[in-house]
């Protein structure tokens, strides 16, 4: 058996609870066969643990049982579930009984034996609960029971089956998505409550992207359609503290660690860097606290040469920073022209928590 795993979400002590079946598929002894989906293997490294059932799964195993039956814990082996799992090739990568990854897989099973002295010979009940959790802290749960032939080994198609049918609602409740991540979490609903200029002058807005990490947020990209390097991006993510420190202080921290990355990253090219603004405030009168901004110009050797803009602002209880690869020159009446239009959520009561436990 692999060794059970539930942990805090390390900026926050959130408990991690694993929450009952959400819904039990039951099948006919005559069960149609699902096919291997198509559009697998998913872009997810996950982790696969061995649990044990719900008392709910445990009863449903119990349930009109003849008498010459008993539920056993693993009658399914966890390896014959990882097997199954490789096979089907449903995941990028699986780290057993190793927690390696965000996203945790835990599969628990009963199965039903004859008990001693008895002999059986119809069909047995197996009951398979798929728990999901993400940084210790359960998002899904689904229950599959299946009937299985009464054979020494349960048949490897059997396995499939049960893992193809709790596959299935994956795919229906796209489980492994950033919505269903931040809307199972608590956290802020970009997709409803986040405002955006569909365009910011000449600049349209080309792409938005939620992260797989609720604390990470959502990047939006305005590109330019005459030159395609001249890019601009709004992030907005949630401040990972307290709000009892002054916004001034606050969002200079935070223009610190871009820059600091910037740097890191024109090093990495082989890049001189040259500060050419920092720590500039900018104020919108739209804003009840000002912004703070850099420029940088990175230059290499052979004649390359880069320019960066950074501006953090804080709006509700998010950053908010644009990044733009123009000089500020540029940048500036641009981000004066975005502020107005932006519209962010208010404090989710993911982060409502976390602050609670900060305190």
């Amino acid at each position: 058996m692999f060794i059970s795993s539930c942990r805090w979400i390390a900026t926050a002590s959130v408990l991690c609870i694993l929450g009952c079946a959400q819904q039990v598929t039951r099948h006919s002894p005559a069960q149609p066969a699902l096919p291997v989906p198509e559009n697998v293997p998913i872009a997810l490294d996950i982790n696969v643990f061995s649990s044990y059932l719900s008392q709910e799964g445990i009863a449903n195993c119990a349930k009109d049982l003849p008498a010459a039956l008993q539920c056993k814990n693993d009658g399914i082996g966890a390896a014959d579930f990882l097997t199954a799992l490789s096979s089907l090739n449903l995941f990028n990568s699986l780290s057993p009984s190793v927690s390696r990854h965000d996203y945790e897989l835990l599969i628990g099973n009963q199965l039903t034996q004859a008990t001693p002295n008895a002999s059986f010979t119809g069909l047995r009940k197996s009951i398979t609960e798929f728990s999901v959790e993400w940084r210790g802290v359960a998002i899904d749960s689904f229950s599959v029971e299946y009937w299985h032939a009464n054979n020494a080994q349960v048949a490897t198609e059997d396995i499939n089956q049960i893992v193809l049918t709790w596959w299935q609602h994956v795919e229906q409740e796209k489980v492994f998505s950033a919505n269903f991540l931040y809307a199972s979490m608590g956290a802020s609903d970009y997709n409803t409550l986040l405002t955006l200029p569909d365009a910011i002058d000449t600049f349209m807005l080309s792409q938005r992207y939620m992260y797989p990490d609720p604390f990470r947020g959502i990047i939006a990209r305005y590109t330019h359609p005459e030159f395609e390097e001249a890019i601009l991006d709004i992030a907005i993510y949630p401040i990972l503290s307290v709000l009892t420190a002054p916004s001034e202080e606050l969002v200079n921290a935070e223009l610190k660690k871009a820059v600091d990355t910037a740097n890191d990253v024109a090093k990495a090219r082989a890049m001189a860097v040259t500060m050419q603004q920092l720590n500039t405030p900018f104020a919108s009168e739209l804003l009840p606290n000002r912004g703070v901004m850099a420029e940088m110009f990175a230059e290499s050797e052979n004649g390359e040469s880069l320019f960066a803009s950074i501006y953090v602002f804080q709006m509700e209880d998010k950053f908010v920073k644009f990044s733009t690869t123009f000089p500020a020159r540029i940048g500036d009446p641009l981000v004066k022209a975005a502020l107005p239009q932006l519209r962010v959520p208010p404090e989710s009561e993911l982060m409502k928590e976390i602050r609670r436990a900060l305190k």
